[in-house]
């Protein structure tokens, strides 16, 4: 009785369900009919501009999941609404940096930065992208040209004395004093910077410096005595390049 009244029910509720897809089902079918025999002036322009409006807006979706992929596949296409073509356009552009896609990042980023100029945040991005791409020449510029408006950036000082040590072929001889001034101006402004530290230990290994305690342990090691001065590497000679106080 039990087994019956439950079967009952079940298909009780199977039926409404069937009864309520029918009904959307022929209200769709009525709709579709009603619009090709009986059109509305401009009603497929308003649904085509919300087409792409839906379109910008997935990417919005996509792009918070950090599914950049997608999100670059649906703003693409809501690049075809005009008056919302630079917005995406833009978004478009950030999917690519975040999927390193740089050799796409790039010139849109360039493209984006002509029709606004001045707009740092721009620059700083296009400074991020050469860099990544291992163009740190143009990247370094780029840095300069936003420090000298904002000297005291620490954002920007951070950038710059990173780039200027990734480039360690060149470093010796062309960022070596661009470094140290960068490095005093963060450490001046910012002494509990926690990346402080960090710099200072790769100008050393750029530099190729040790310091004094490693120099006497290595001494040592090789049996030779701290006041001997016949030792070729007296604990008193001092190292003839600059180092980062």
């Amino acid at each position: 009785m039990k087994l019956k009244k439950l079967f009952s029910a079940k298909n009780a509720f199977f039926a409404a369900s069937l009864l309520a897809a029918s009904i959307l089902i022929n209200t769709f079918s009525s709709c579709a009919t009603t619009e090709v025999s009986v059109p509305v002036p401009g009603q497929g322009v308003v649904k085509t501009r919300n087409i792409y409006v839906e379109y910008y807006m997935l990417g919005d979706a996509y792009f918070k999941l950090e599914d950049y992929k997608k999100a670059s596949e649906n703003y693409e296409l809501a690049m075809r609404k005009k008056d919302q073509y630079w917005a995406a356009y833009y978004k478009l552009a950030k999917c690519y940096v975040f999927m390193s896609d740089w050799s796409n990042a790039l010139p849109m980023y360039k493209k984006i930065l002509e029709r606004d100029p001045e707009n740092a945040s721009l620059k700083a991005s296009l400074a991020y992208i050469y860099s990544m791409q291992g163009d740190f020449k143009q990247s370094i510029s780029i840095y300069e040209e936003l420090l000298e408006a904002q000297p005291k950036n620490q954002e920007y000082l951070e950038n710059y004395l990173a780039v200027m040590a990734a480039d360690e072929k060149k470093f010796e001889k062309n960022y070596v004093g661009k470094f140290t001034e960068a490095y005093d101006i963060l450490k001046t402004e910012y002494p509990e910077n926690t990346n402080l530290q960090t710099f200072e230990t790769k100008y050393k290994e750029l530099m190729k410096i040790k310091d004094e305690e490693t120099e006497g342990e290595e001494l040592t090691e090789e049996g030779e005595k701290e006041d001997n001065p016949d030792s070729p590497v007296s604990p008193e000679k001092k190292s003839d390049k600059k180092t980062i106080d």
